[in-house]
Parts: C-alpha cells; sequence; structure tokens
C-alpha cells in the first residue's frame, strides 16, 4: 500500500544544519514533490504517512548565502529521491524495480497522468514480472490515461531498446532482444509522446505471485 499522498510510510530526515521552520517546511513539500510522490507500488494508500525534516542546528552552520543552501537542497533532494526508489524496490513481493518515464507531454499533469496510468496498470506489471515485453498493454495503458494522445507520435523503449515507433511495433529490435531486456533486475520504460516540452518520472515495481499471496492472507 504505497501510493501518494505518501501512504504507508513513516520517514525521518534529520540536519544538524540551521534553517528556519519556514525554510525548512518550503524545501520539504518541494523535496516530497520530487520524490515520495512520485513513488507507487500497487496504487492503494492508506492512514497512515508522515515525513519529517527535523533542524537541530548543532552544527553551527547556519545556511544563509546561496551557494550554502543550494548544496543543502540538493543533498536532501538526492536522499529523499533515493528513498522513494527504495520504497519501490522493497515493495510487497516486488522482484523488479521499474522507472517510467513519459516525455514530450504537453503539460506536467498529463505526463504524470500517463506515467502513474502504466506504473499502475496490473496488466504491464504482471507482464513486468512474467518478462513479457508486452507492448500493446503499455499502449493501452495510454490510451485510458485521459490524456489526448496522437498514436502516430508515440514512441516506446524499453532499457533504452526501441519496441514503438510512430505508434506502431518498432522494427529494429526482435521478440527475443526484447526478452533479454526485459529479464534484468531493472527496468526502464521510457514513452516519447510527441506533443511538447513536458515529462514526469515514476517509480515502481512488478506484481508477482508472491505480491497476491502475501496481501490474500494478509490477517
Amino acid at each position: 500500500m504505497i501510493r501518494p499522498n505518501l501512504a504507508t510510510m513513516l520517514a525521518f530526515l534529520i540536519t544538524d544544519a540551521a534553517l528556519s521552520r519556514e525554510d525548512l517546511e518550503r524545501l520539504l513539500r518541494e523535496a516530497v514533490d520530487r520524490s515520495f510522490h512520485r513513488v507507487t507500488v500497487d496504487g492503494d494508500t492508506s492512514t497512515n504517512d508522515m515525513v519529517l525534516l527535523l533542524a537541530n542546528g548543532r552544527s553551527g552552520v547556519f545556511l544563509k548565502d546561496s551557494s550554502g543552501f543550494s548544496l543543502f537542497r540538493e543533498a536532501l533532494f538526492f536522499v529523499c529521491e533515493e528513498l522513494a526508489k527504495d520504497l519501490a524496490r522493497d515493495g510487497e513481493g516486488a522482484t523488479k524495480f521499474v522507472t517510467v518515464s513519459v516525455w514530450g507531454a504537453r503539460t506536467e499533469e498529463e505526463a504524470k497522468r500517463c506515467a502513474f496510468t502504466i506504473a499502475e496498470s496490473p496488466l504491464v506489471k504482471t507482464a513486468i514480472f512474467g518478462e513479457d515485453p508486452n507492448w500493446g498493454r503499455i499502449m493501452a495503458a495510454l490510451g485510458r490515461s485521459g490524456v489526448s494522445l496522437d498514436l502516430s507520435r508515440i514512441h516506446v523503449f524499453l532499457n533504452g531498446m526501441p519496441c514503438v515507433r510512430w505508434g506502431m511495433r518498432a522494427e529494429e529490435a526482435s521478440r527475443e532482444e526484447l526478452r533479454k531486456v526485459m529479464g534484468r533486475k531493472e527496468i526502464t520504460i521510457d514513452i516519447h509522446l510527441g506533443l511538447g516540452d513536458a515529462s514526469f518520472t515514476v517509480w515502481t515495481c512488478d506484481l508477482s505471485l508472491d505480491y497476491v499471496r502475501i496481501n490474500s492472507h494478509y490477517s
């Protein structure tokens, strides 16, 4: 049950730098939007979630100048992103870590809708578990995302290997080559919509037999 907004997750971030409450809140909201809010395991949420950023100032380092503040911001974003990715890697029954990136959307919101629809599709997730390069399931998920798309502009890549060109099956890679790609522990799905300059990335995992076993005997 991991899906924004931060469901079933408790995160505690601590620094000995000295920052104001206002700066901490602003930085944390930005970091969460770029990390934890981009993770989904199964699309379900729960009642328990929290992220805390605590600063005790014991180092005596006051981040007043822009360079120090920028360095802290980058470090915070890096830590949050790595923790978010680990949530997907540690998903119940997960055997594969999956990055879904949508490029060339008209707006970030449209890219987000496409990315989450793919990342949460049971058919896509089970195909990934079965190491089946079923690009038709990716295209079907795009089609029901609610975003207006031009099929003839869409390209899809699996770990950099083309499987869809201009909305049709790509000729560059054979099914056997694509199956080898799907056998890796980390899978990247890149979708190029050809509609604009906006993009969005979501981190997820596959849906395995163990996921069903764990959640069918939960109580």
